[in-house]
Protein backbone atom coordinates (compact mmCIF):
# COMPACT_ATOMS: atom_id res chain seq x y z
CA UNK A 1 0.00 0.00 0.00
CA UNK A 2 1.01 3.54 -1.04
CA UNK A 3 1.46 6.35 1.25
CA UNK A 4 0.09 9.80 -0.02
CA UNK A 5 0.14 13.09 0.08
CA UNK A 6 2.49 14.82 2.83
CA UNK A 7 4.18 11.70 3.65
CA UNK A 8 4.44 9.39 0.67
CA UNK A 9 6.36 12.36 -1.05
CA UNK A 10 9.30 13.31 1.54
CA UNK A 11 9.92 9.51 1.78
CA UNK A 12 10.12 9.13 -2.03
CA UNK A 13 12.68 11.80 -1.61
CA UNK A 14 14.26 10.59 1.03
CA UNK A 15 15.02 7.24 -1.19
CA UNK A 16 16.00 8.91 -3.98
CA UNK A 17 18.85 10.96 -1.98
CA UNK A 18 20.26 7.44 -0.56
CA UNK A 19 21.53 8.34 2.36
CA UNK A 20 24.05 6.03 4.31
CA UNK A 21 23.45 4.48 6.92
CA UNK A 22 19.70 4.36 6.17
CA UNK A 23 20.31 3.72 2.81
CA UNK A 24 21.73 7.68 2.82
CA UNK A 25 25.35 7.84 0.94
CA UNK A 26 27.28 10.88 1.02
CA UNK A 27 25.10 12.77 3.44
CA UNK A 28 25.44 16.46 4.02
CA UNK A 29 24.82 18.02 7.54
CA UNK A 30 21.26 19.05 7.50
CA UNK A 31 20.03 22.21 8.36
CA UNK A 32 17.86 22.66 11.55
CA UNK A 33 16.54 25.77 11.33
CA UNK A 34 12.95 24.40 11.74
CA UNK A 35 14.10 22.27 14.59
CA UNK A 36 14.10 22.57 18.30
CA UNK A 37 18.06 22.40 18.54
CA UNK A 38 18.38 22.77 21.84
CA UNK A 39 16.37 19.56 22.48
CA UNK A 40 18.78 17.05 23.59
CA UNK A 41 19.26 13.30 22.54
CA UNK A 42 20.27 10.76 25.04
CA UNK A 43 21.84 7.42 24.13
CA UNK A 44 24.68 4.71 24.71
CA UNK A 45 27.68 4.04 23.45
CA UNK A 46 30.89 2.65 23.60
CA UNK A 47 32.77 4.68 21.55
CA UNK A 48 35.53 5.09 24.06
CA UNK A 49 35.47 1.55 25.63
CA UNK A 50 32.86 0.45 27.66
CA UNK A 51 29.65 1.11 27.15
CA UNK A 52 28.56 4.53 28.62
CA UNK A 53 25.91 7.12 28.60
CA UNK A 54 25.80 10.10 26.80
CA UNK A 55 23.89 13.55 25.41
CA UNK A 56 24.06 15.30 22.63
CA UNK A 57 21.82 18.45 21.04
CA UNK A 58 20.00 17.80 18.16
CA UNK A 59 21.83 19.61 16.01
CA UNK A 60 24.74 17.30 16.63
CA UNK A 61 26.48 19.39 19.08
CA UNK A 62 27.62 19.57 22.68
CA UNK A 63 28.21 16.16 23.02
CA UNK A 64 28.57 14.86 26.49
CA UNK A 65 29.94 12.19 28.07
CA UNK A 66 27.65 11.52 31.93
CA UNK A 67 29.13 8.42 32.97
CA UNK A 68 32.74 7.45 33.75
CA UNK A 69 33.67 3.92 34.40
CA UNK A 70 35.51 0.80 33.91
CA UNK A 71 31.60 -0.73 33.52
CA UNK A 72 28.77 -0.45 31.63
CA UNK A 73 26.26 1.43 32.05
CA UNK A 74 23.10 1.33 29.81
CA UNK A 75 19.19 1.33 29.60
CA UNK A 76 19.17 4.79 29.92
CA UNK A 77 15.94 6.71 30.45
CA UNK A 78 14.96 10.38 30.82
CA UNK A 79 12.39 11.14 33.60
CA UNK A 80 8.97 12.59 32.54
CA UNK A 81 9.85 16.15 33.73
CA UNK A 82 13.74 15.53 31.80
CA UNK A 83 15.33 16.46 35.10
CA UNK A 84 16.63 12.83 35.80
CA UNK A 85 18.12 10.09 33.58
CA UNK A 86 17.71 6.38 35.00
CA UNK A 87 19.69 3.93 33.90
CA UNK A 88 21.53 0.77 34.77
CA UNK A 89 25.04 -0.33 35.51
CA UNK A 90 27.19 -2.72 36.67
CA UNK A 91 29.64 -0.93 37.77
CA UNK A 92 29.33 -2.27 41.58
CA UNK A 93 31.63 -5.05 41.05
CA UNK A 94 29.75 -6.54 38.31
CA UNK A 95 26.25 -6.76 39.73
CA UNK A 96 23.55 -4.70 38.06
CA UNK A 97 21.95 -2.47 39.87
CA UNK A 98 19.16 0.32 39.28
CA UNK A 99 20.48 3.96 39.10
CA UNK A 100 19.39 7.51 38.54
CA UNK A 101 21.43 10.89 37.87
CA UNK A 102 20.42 14.73 37.16
CA UNK A 103 20.20 15.54 33.47
CA UNK A 104 24.08 17.23 33.55
CA UNK A 105 25.45 13.57 34.72
CA UNK A 106 25.80 14.82 38.62
CA UNK A 107 24.88 12.96 41.86
CA UNK A 108 24.82 9.72 40.23
CA UNK A 109 22.99 7.59 43.00
CA UNK A 110 22.28 3.33 43.62
CA UNK A 111 19.00 2.84 44.54
CA UNK A 112 18.83 -0.89 44.15
CA UNK A 113 21.37 -1.89 46.19
CA UNK A 114 21.36 -5.57 45.85
CA UNK A 115 24.14 -8.20 45.88
CA UNK A 116 22.69 -9.80 42.54
CA UNK A 117 20.49 -8.25 39.29
CA UNK A 118 18.31 -5.66 39.08
CA UNK A 119 17.62 -4.23 35.86
CA UNK A 120 14.98 -3.01 33.51
CA UNK A 121 13.68 -0.25 35.25
CA UNK A 122 11.19 2.17 34.10
CA UNK A 123 9.45 5.36 35.43
CA UNK A 124 6.42 5.95 36.65
CA UNK A 125 4.43 8.35 34.46
CA UNK A 126 4.46 11.09 37.20
CA UNK A 127 7.85 10.57 37.75
CA UNK A 128 7.63 9.62 41.22
CA UNK A 129 8.40 5.87 41.16
CA UNK A 130 10.15 3.10 39.66
CA UNK A 131 9.28 -0.60 38.47
CA UNK A 132 12.52 -2.95 37.90
CA UNK A 133 13.13 -6.81 37.24
CA UNK A 134 15.40 -8.50 40.38
CA UNK A 135 16.58 -12.00 41.43
CA UNK A 136 16.71 -10.95 45.46
CA UNK A 137 13.35 -13.05 45.96
CA UNK A 138 14.55 -16.40 43.05
CA UNK A 139 13.38 -16.04 39.77
CA UNK A 140 13.80 -12.33 38.30
CA UNK A 141 10.22 -10.84 40.13
CA UNK A 142 8.66 -7.10 39.47
CA UNK A 143 9.49 -4.48 41.95
CA UNK A 144 8.57 -0.38 42.21
CA UNK A 145 10.62 1.89 44.59
CA UNK A 146 10.30 5.67 44.71
CA UNK A 147 12.19 7.63 43.28
CA UNK A 148 14.58 7.95 45.98
CA UNK A 149 14.96 4.38 46.45
CA UNK A 150 13.12 3.89 49.42
CA UNK A 151 9.72 2.09 50.28
CA UNK A 152 10.94 -1.04 48.09
CA UNK A 153 7.62 -3.27 47.05
CA UNK A 154 7.44 -6.64 45.45
CA UNK A 155 4.47 -6.48 42.95
CA UNK A 156 5.13 -10.14 42.07
CA UNK A 157 5.24 -13.47 43.84
CA UNK A 158 5.95 -16.38 41.42
CA UNK A 159 8.20 -18.97 42.91
CA UNK A 160 8.65 -20.31 39.72
CA UNK A 161 8.80 -18.75 36.99
CA UNK A 162 10.32 -15.58 35.93
CA UNK A 163 9.03 -11.80 35.02
CA UNK A 164 10.53 -9.43 33.22
CA UNK A 165 10.09 -5.93 30.78
CA UNK A 166 7.36 -4.24 33.13
CA UNK A 167 6.15 -0.46 32.18
CA UNK A 168 3.27 1.25 33.79
CA UNK A 169 0.16 1.98 31.72
CA UNK A 170 0.11 6.04 30.74
CA UNK A 171 -2.47 7.21 33.51
CA UNK A 172 0.38 4.90 36.20
CA UNK A 173 -2.45 2.51 36.96
CA UNK A 174 -1.54 -0.70 35.47
CA UNK A 175 1.38 -2.41 34.58
CA UNK A 176 1.97 -4.64 31.73
CA UNK A 177 4.92 -7.43 31.65
CA UNK A 178 5.97 -10.95 30.65
CA UNK A 179 5.91 -14.02 32.31
CA UNK A 180 8.19 -16.77 31.30
CA UNK A 181 7.29 -20.64 31.86
CA UNK A 182 9.64 -23.36 31.92
CA UNK A 183 10.88 -22.71 27.81
CA UNK A 184 11.55 -19.23 28.29
CA UNK A 185 9.01 -18.22 26.44
CA UNK A 186 6.91 -15.31 27.31
CA UNK A 187 3.02 -14.49 27.49
CA UNK A 188 1.59 -10.95 28.56
CA UNK A 189 0.18 -10.06 31.90
CA UNK A 190 -0.95 -6.63 33.36
CA UNK A 191 -1.56 -5.81 37.14
CA UNK A 192 -4.14 -3.62 38.28
CA UNK A 193 -2.07 -1.25 41.15
CA UNK A 194 -4.90 -0.46 42.93
CA UNK A 195 -6.54 -3.76 43.96
CA UNK A 196 -2.97 -5.73 42.69
CA UNK A 197 -4.81 -8.20 40.61
CA UNK A 198 -2.84 -9.77 37.76
CA UNK A 199 -4.75 -10.71 34.68
CA UNK A 200 -3.06 -12.70 31.63
CA UNK A 201 -3.56 -11.92 28.54
CA UNK A 202 -1.71 -14.39 25.84
CA UNK A 203 -1.49 -17.94 26.71
CA UNK A 204 0.52 -19.41 24.23
CA UNK A 205 2.90 -21.93 26.14
CA UNK A 206 5.02 -22.44 22.83
CA UNK A 207 5.32 -18.95 21.35
CA UNK A 208 7.29 -16.10 22.62
CA UNK A 209 5.67 -12.74 23.07
CA UNK A 210 8.11 -9.49 23.11
CA UNK A 211 7.96 -6.83 25.69
CA UNK A 212 4.18 -5.00 24.90
CA UNK A 213 4.01 -1.00 24.09
CA UNK A 214 0.87 0.69 25.70
CA UNK A 215 -0.84 2.66 23.11
CA UNK A 216 -1.19 6.60 24.35
CA UNK A 217 -4.82 5.96 25.79
CA UNK A 218 -4.09 2.86 27.49
CA UNK A 219 -6.48 0.56 25.55
CA UNK A 220 -4.14 -1.36 23.78
CA UNK A 221 -1.03 -3.00 24.19
CA UNK A 222 1.03 -4.13 20.98
CA UNK A 223 4.01 -6.76 20.54
CA UNK A 224 5.29 -9.16 18.27
CA UNK A 225 5.33 -12.68 18.85
CA UNK A 226 7.16 -15.49 17.18
CA UNK A 227 4.23 -17.71 16.10
CA UNK A 228 4.62 -21.09 13.59
CA UNK A 229 8.09 -19.65 13.12
CA UNK A 230 7.38 -16.35 11.86
CA UNK A 231 7.46 -12.79 14.15
CA UNK A 232 4.48 -11.02 13.35
CA UNK A 233 3.42 -7.66 14.67
CA UNK A 234 -0.18 -8.28 17.29
CA UNK A 235 -2.45 -5.82 18.99
CA UNK A 236 -4.31 -6.95 22.42
CA UNK A 237 -7.82 -4.18 22.84
CA UNK A 238 -7.78 -4.75 26.40
CA UNK A 239 -11.56 -3.28 26.85
CA UNK A 240 -12.55 -6.47 24.26
CA UNK A 241 -10.36 -9.18 25.26
CA UNK A 242 -9.29 -9.22 21.72
CA UNK A 243 -5.98 -9.92 20.12
CA UNK A 244 -5.60 -8.87 16.17
CA UNK A 245 -2.74 -9.72 14.05
CA UNK A 246 -1.16 -6.49 12.07
CA UNK A 247 1.47 -7.92 10.18
CA UNK A 248 0.93 -11.36 8.41
CA UNK A 249 4.33 -12.21 5.69
CA UNK A 250 6.99 -14.91 6.39
CA UNK A 251 9.58 -11.94 7.19
CA UNK A 252 10.01 -10.91 10.74
CA UNK A 253 8.19 -8.33 11.59
CA UNK A 254 9.48 -6.61 15.16
CA UNK A 255 9.89 -4.04 18.02
CA UNK A 256 6.38 -1.71 17.24
CA UNK A 257 6.11 1.53 19.10
CA UNK A 258 3.11 3.73 18.74
CA UNK A 259 3.10 7.12 17.26
CA UNK A 260 2.04 9.85 20.34
CA UNK A 261 -1.14 10.26 19.08
CA UNK A 262 -2.10 6.65 18.29
CA UNK A 263 -2.90 6.94 14.98
CA UNK A 264 0.35 4.95 13.68
CA UNK A 265 2.58 2.16 14.64
CA UNK A 266 6.21 2.24 13.65
CA UNK A 267 8.22 -1.46 13.29
CA UNK A 268 11.23 -3.08 11.97
CA UNK A 269 10.95 -5.65 9.40
CA UNK A 270 13.39 -7.74 7.23
CA UNK A 271 10.98 -7.68 4.04
CA UNK A 272 12.51 -6.73 0.86
CA UNK A 273 15.12 -7.57 -1.32
CA UNK A 274 18.44 -7.34 0.90
CA UNK A 275 16.89 -9.14 4.30
CA UNK A 276 18.27 -6.42 6.57
CA UNK A 277 15.85 -5.13 9.04
CA UNK A 278 14.56 -1.51 8.19
CA UNK A 279 12.02 0.52 9.31
CA UNK A 280 8.25 0.53 8.62
CA UNK A 281 4.82 3.00 9.57
CA UNK A 282 1.68 1.63 9.57
CA UNK A 283 -1.60 3.04 10.98
CA UNK A 284 -2.93 1.77 13.93
CA UNK A 285 -5.02 -1.20 12.54
CA UNK A 286 -2.53 -2.36 10.39
CA UNK A 287 -3.29 -0.87 7.07
CA UNK A 288 -1.28 1.04 4.62
CA UNK A 289 2.47 -0.80 5.79
CA UNK A 290 5.38 1.70 4.26
CA UNK A 291 8.49 1.29 4.25
CA UNK A 292 11.19 4.21 5.74
CA UNK A 293 14.81 3.00 4.89
CA UNK A 294 15.59 1.28 1.29
CA UNK A 295 17.10 -1.76 2.92
CA UNK A 296 20.80 -1.06 2.23
CA UNK A 297 22.17 -0.92 5.89
CA UNK A 298 20.30 -2.18 8.96
CA UNK A 299 18.29 -0.14 11.39
CA UNK A 300 17.25 -0.76 14.97
CA UNK A 301 15.80 1.35 17.86
CA UNK A 302 13.26 3.45 16.50
CA UNK A 303 11.44 6.14 18.45
CA UNK A 304 8.93 9.24 17.88
CA UNK A 305 9.57 12.47 18.59
CA UNK A 306 6.50 13.78 20.56
CA UNK A 307 5.23 16.10 17.41
CA UNK A 308 5.30 13.05 15.49
CA UNK A 309 7.03 14.52 12.69
CA UNK A 310 10.36 12.62 12.96
CA UNK A 311 12.15 9.67 14.26
CA UNK A 312 15.28 9.01 15.99
CA UNK A 313 16.91 5.40 14.79
CA UNK A 314 20.48 3.61 15.08
CA UNK A 315 21.64 2.45 11.39
CA UNK A 316 24.92 0.20 10.95
CA UNK A 317 27.34 1.27 8.32
CA UNK A 318 28.94 -1.35 6.56
CA UNK A 319 28.51 -3.58 9.62
CA UNK A 320 31.62 -1.75 11.36
CA UNK A 321 29.67 0.37 13.52
CA UNK A 322 26.31 2.07 14.13
CA UNK A 323 25.32 5.15 14.34
CA UNK A 324 22.19 7.66 15.57
CA UNK A 325 20.29 9.31 12.72
CA UNK A 326 17.39 11.44 12.69
CA UNK A 327 14.43 10.88 10.22
CA UNK A 328 12.27 14.03 9.12
CA UNK A 329 8.83 12.44 7.98
CA UNK A 330 7.87 16.31 7.26
CA UNK A 331 11.06 17.13 4.74
CA UNK A 332 11.98 13.37 3.64
CA UNK A 333 15.45 13.86 4.90
CA UNK A 334 17.74 12.06 7.11
CA UNK A 335 20.49 13.44 9.15
CA UNK A 336 22.99 12.00 11.13
CA UNK A 337 23.31 13.16 14.86
CA UNK A 338 26.51 11.49 16.63
CA UNK A 339 29.06 10.28 14.14
CA UNK A 340 31.46 8.07 15.92
CA UNK A 341 33.37 4.83 15.52
CA UNK A 342 31.71 1.93 17.66
CA UNK A 343 27.99 0.90 18.50
CA UNK A 344 25.53 3.77 19.66
CA UNK A 345 22.17 2.53 21.09
CA UNK A 346 19.20 3.10 22.81
CA UNK A 347 18.42 7.06 21.34
CA UNK A 348 16.05 9.43 23.06
CA UNK A 349 15.01 12.35 23.04
CA UNK A 350 14.55 15.11 25.72
CA UNK A 351 10.70 15.31 26.67
CA UNK A 352 9.21 18.18 25.41
CA UNK A 353 5.86 19.61 26.31
CA UNK A 354 3.92 20.92 23.12
CA UNK A 355 1.31 23.63 22.90
CA UNK A 356 -1.99 21.83 22.20
CA UNK A 357 -2.45 24.25 19.01
CA UNK A 358 1.18 22.55 17.65
CA UNK A 359 -0.40 18.91 18.67
CA UNK A 360 -3.81 19.94 16.97
CA UNK A 361 -2.20 20.62 13.62
CA UNK A 362 -0.02 18.13 13.62
CA UNK A 363 -2.46 15.88 14.33
CA UNK A 364 -4.40 17.02 11.14
CA UNK A 365 -0.93 16.90 9.32
CA UNK A 366 -0.81 13.24 9.73
CA UNK A 367 -4.42 12.69 9.06
CA UNK A 368 -3.35 14.30 5.63
CA UNK A 369 -0.27 11.62 5.23
CA UNK A 370 -2.53 8.52 5.00
CA UNK A 371 -5.64 9.47 2.88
Amino acid sequence: MKLKNNFLIPLAVCLAISIAGCGVKNASPLSISSEKSSQRILFVSNQDGNREIYTVLLDGSSLERLTHNTRDDYEASWSPDGKAILFTSNRDNGNSEIYVMNADGSQQTNLSKWKGFDGQPAWSPDGQHIVFVSDRSGPMQLYSINKDGRNLHQLTTDEIQSCDSPVYSPDGKMLAYRKLNERAKGDLWVLNLSDMRHRQLTNNPGYEDSPPRWSPDGQSLVYDSRRERQYNIYRYDLQTNKESQLTHLHTSDIQPVWSNSGEYISFLSTRGPHGRTQLYIMREDGSDQTSITDGLSQVDNPTWFSDESRMLLVSWQGNWYSNVYVVDLESGALRIVVPAKGYQSQPLPEPVLLPLSHMQSTRQVASNRLQ
